[in-house]
């Protein structure tokens, strides 16, 4: 027998929180990682001796492999299953990090960061796959920004903590004792997903027929669709965002203003804080005050992001704001810029057609991570050659409003925001 009309709005307006949770234990676990080692860049590159544009590196390389896979990643993700594919992802995050804790040169390391992209290529389609078979599309942008912003603890408590136990016992104990909790926390998923999950019948959910669609023409259906491809030209400027303040944070802090490592540390741990609010937060906004017009949400974002960015490189960067400020200005920059991964899923997700979530998912990637694989060393290369980071947080400022603009008009011009095409 059908659900009641009653029994299905009651479906519709209920968040599974508990399944929710646990979906954002696998963000947790990589993002521990991988943040927490580039926070503490600034130990690493003490020890090899390598410049700030070496350093930014590791974010291209690590970032490069997993565009490579990205596709691949997310049409695996629709085959294997959600609660699979986070698991595998964990599992292969945490024992390439065990391994950089006992690389010998910078080198290693880098070639280390391309096994690891491939290995968080699946978390991403897998947690968003997840978060559209348990929640309704009414709800949706709210409940990705849970996931994804609960997920951003991880984040935190890396670039808070790991910085000051590195500096105390070492990054290599810490990276291999953190690379050992990601695999448990894999472990875990595999276990416990099944027994919380709640798969909806609904409107928008998946179907076996469209995910056993050829894998061209998947692809062709989706590209084909003009909402889908400004969305996905969007998220390039949002990686250029991330890639470039996540990577070089650290330095920033600790080369142009003079604090510790552990300070910067704690600064960008702010950064993910916001963010962790800011996921949730522009997801219901997105859902209730823009009613649903995803597009123009993340070209909000985009803005915001470009006008703090200025406030960095002009007068941040001059010493101007003292340490608590900047603490401040951080939480909120990582408001806009990490408020926009679970907005920017659900936009590609729900242009998709039924059951290529994965898919679409992984092609988004491969537009957002261009930026992120460029960004870095470039973000890098103009600190190096100025002597100073003021001057790549304008052109980061620029490049976002450019990308985000150009984007929005295209699509506000072909008519393409109402229709999904």
């Amino acid at each position: 027998m059908d659900a009641s009309p009653t029994a299905q709005t009651a479906e519709e307006g209920r968040f599974p929180y508990p399944v929710l949770l646990l979906i954002s234990t696998a963000y947790i676990a990589v993002l521990l990682n991988i943040q927490g080692f580039v926070a503490m860049m600034p130990l690493v590159q003490s020890e090899f001796g390598i410049t700030r544009a070496q350093a930014g590196l590791y974010s291209s390389f690590y970032f490069f492999s997993a565009t490579l896979v990205a596709v691949f990643a997310g049409r695996l993700s629709d085959r294997m299953g959600a609660r699979r594919g986070m698991a595998a992802g964990c599992c292969a995050v945490g024992i390439m990090i065990v391994l950089h804790g006992a690389a010998p040169v910078f080198s290693w390391i880098l070639g280390l960061a391309l096994v690891t992209g491939v290995g968080f290529s699946l978390i991403t389609p897998s947690v968003t796959s997840a978060v559209i078979e348990n929640v309704s599309s009414k709800r949706r942008a709210g409940a990705m920004g849970v996931a994804h912003g609960v997920g951003g603890t991880g984040a935190l408590i890396g670039t808070m903590a790991l910085p000051a136990l590195g500096e105390r016992y070492g990054w290599r104990p810490v990276m291999v004792v953190a690379g050992l909790a990601a695999v448990a926390i894999g472990l875990f998923i595999m276990a416990t997903y099944g027994r919380l999950s709640v798969p909806r019948s609904g409107d928008d959910g998946g179907s076996a027929d469209a995910a056993a669609a050829s894998f061209g023409a998947q692809l062709r259906e989706l590209l084909s669709r003009r909402a889908f491809v400004c969305a996905c030209v969007m998220g390039i400027a949002f990686g250029l965002a991330i890639a470039s303040i996540t990577g070089h944070f650290t330095l920033f802090m600790h080369r142009d203003l003079g604090y510790s490592p552990t300070l910067a540390g704690v600064a960008l741990g702010a950064f993910h804080v916001g963010g962790i609010l800011g996921q949730p937060t522009w997801g219901v906004i997105n859902d209730r005050l823009y009613h649903g017009r995803r597009h123009a949400g993340l070209f909000t974002l985009s803005v915001l992001t470009a006008s703090l960015s200025l406030v960095f490189g002009l007068v941040v960067a001059r010493g101007l704001v003292p340490y608590p400020g900047i603490v401040a200005l951080s939480a909120l920059l990582g408001f806009f810029v990490l408020g926009t991964p679970g907005l920017f899923f659900t936009t590609v997700t729900e242009i998709a057609p039924a059951g290529g979530a994965g898919v679409a998912t992984g092609v988004a990637l491969m537009f957002s991570r261009v930026g992120v694989m460029v960004a870095p060393p470039v973000f890098g290369h103009i600190a190096d050659v100025t002597g100073v980071y003021a001057t790549s947080w304008v052109v980061l400022a620029v490049a976002s409003v450019v990308v985000s603009g150009g984007a929005m008009t295209v699509l506000c011009a072909r008519g393409g925001a109402r229709s999904g095409r």
